[in-house]
């Protein structure tokens, strides 16, 4: 479990490190064609090659038959307990397990307390006649809140600010709320938790919020017919250099993050058009899929050789001296080199072995395959629980059996495995199993 867990994660960091270089070198050209709101889809990348690296290639069962016998032991089977054969888990990585959720842990503290702090520095807010929040101590229109977000707005907004101003303030927060901004940054914040050990998320989630603001003034320009010059104007009277986006980890500030420069000169530049904007958009979600959906079909190319594992299994009962059957299942899958089949559920019990063949990584801690070999890695499972774990190295096209009793001897457990490689044999059993759906 721990090593799939670190798998899982570090394919991941690697998918999200991968996403996010690659928004980094495309991201001011496509601003500059297409764009801030294309610039800004391009973040979708890194949760689209992650979702990629996860997806696992599709397994194939071909036959899956169980039987309960009759017997008392049918009541029973619910009382087994794991056989001291599992092996154990490395204390190495369960100890990376355990630095990571720390990491994670001691993240989401931290944000969980900016996000209560700025909340607190607003003092006490109250309902106006627009539907706003006000805050006596607020110096900027912001929005806050995840499930609820509301703008809040200062308590002298009228007097500090002219009408033109406050107009061109409020399109701005009001654009955020409508774009959903504050759940992309929410997203972003959950990535920090999870992948605090990466330093490239962190200058992600800056360039997001970046992008963010970029792709939010375009929207407010384009939809509102605002003078540039007075949005500038603005945007230089409430700009202090001292605000952070670490203050607030999911919110929206008028007060941008982003560099005050690049954003009035973005102000300088004319938008694009209507449709050249909307073809960037539909190429940057045409490049995102095409991306993800290649990394998935590379990965799924560089599984290996494909394997058929046959299983036959036989619990049996000791009652009185006696030893008689009380559970038998059959199985068959297609499966590449170290996949886990998905789908195998044979109640009370299901069983699985995973296949190795010779050069590919495993954890289990016996002899490797050697040419001609092929690796099982078994788990037999009694309402999910392991009751018994034995790793198998049969040669490849060849039955082997295996047995084992649990701890008090009132169960035996009986496994017959084969393993093959040979097309002919993948080809026989796809077809005998088409035959039987028909």
């Amino acid at each position: 479990m721990d090593t799939e867990l670190l798998r899982t994660l570090l394919g991941a960091t690697l998918a999200s490190s991968v996403a996010i270089l690659l928004i980094g070198a495309a991201r001011l050209p496509v601003r500059r064609i297409a764009g801030s709101s294309a610039a800004y889809w391009l973040w979708l990348l890194v949760p689209a090659l992650i979702v990629a690296i996860w997806v696992p290639p599709p397994s194939q069962i071909l036959e899956l038959s169980s039987q309960s016998l009759p017997g008392r032991a049918r009541a029973a089977v619910s009382t087994a307990i794991a056989s001291a054969t599992a092996p154990a888990t490395s204390i190495y990585m369960t100890a990376g397990i355990a630095i990571w959720i720390a990491g994670a842990a001691a993240m989401l503290i931290e944000l969980i307390r900016r996000q209560m702090a700025l909340v607190r520095s607003l003092g006490e807010l109250t309902p106006d006649s627009m539907g706003h929040l006000r805050s006596p101590t607020a110096v900027s229109p912001m929005l806050v809140g995840i499930w609820n977000p509301r703008v809040v707005l200062p308590a002298a907004f009228e007097a500090r600010h002219a009408a033109e101003e406050r107009e061109v303030m409020l399109a701005h927060e009001h654009a955020h709320l409508e774009r959903r901004d504050i759940a992309v940054n929410a997203i972003g914040a959950a990535f920090l938790c999870i992948f605090w050990f990466n330093p490239l998320v962190y200058w992600a989630v800056r360039m997001l919020r970046a992008d963010q603001e970029l792709a939010c003034d375009a929207s407010v320009l384009m939809q509102r017919k605002i003078e540039r010059r007075r949005y500038a104007d603005a945007l230089l009277k409430t700009q202090m250099a001292a605000e952070s986006g670490w203050r607030m980890p999911v919110g929206c500030d008028w007060q941008s993050h982003h560099p005050l420069k690049e954003r009035i000169s973005m102000l300088k530049n004319p938008l694009p058009p209507t449709r050249r904007r909307l073809a960037g958009i539909a190429g940057v979600l045409a490049l995102t899929f095409a991306t993800s959906y290649s990394v998935w079909a590379a990965q799924n190319a560089g599984e290996g050789q494909r394997v058929l594992v046959s299983l036959k299994m036989k619990v049996a009962e000791t009652q009185a001296g006696e030893s008689k059957d009380s559970y038998s299942a059959a199985t068959q899958y297609l499966v590449h080199s170290g996949e886990v089949p998905a789908g195998m559920d044979a109640r009370p019990y299901d069983f699985v072995c995973t296949p190795y063949l010779p050069g590919d990584a495993t954890e289990v801690s016996v002899p490797a395959p050697v040419q001609g070999q092929v690796l099982l890695d078994c788990r037999v499972r009694n309402e999910g629980k392991v009751v018994w774990a034995v790793a198998v190295l049969v040669a490849d096209g060849q039955d082997a059996t295996v047995e084992s009793a649990d701890r008090n001897g009132a169960r035996k457990y009986k496994l017959q495995v084969s393993a093959s490689t040979s097309a002919e044999a993948i080809a026989a059993a796809a077809k005998a199993s088409a035959a039987k759906r028909q």
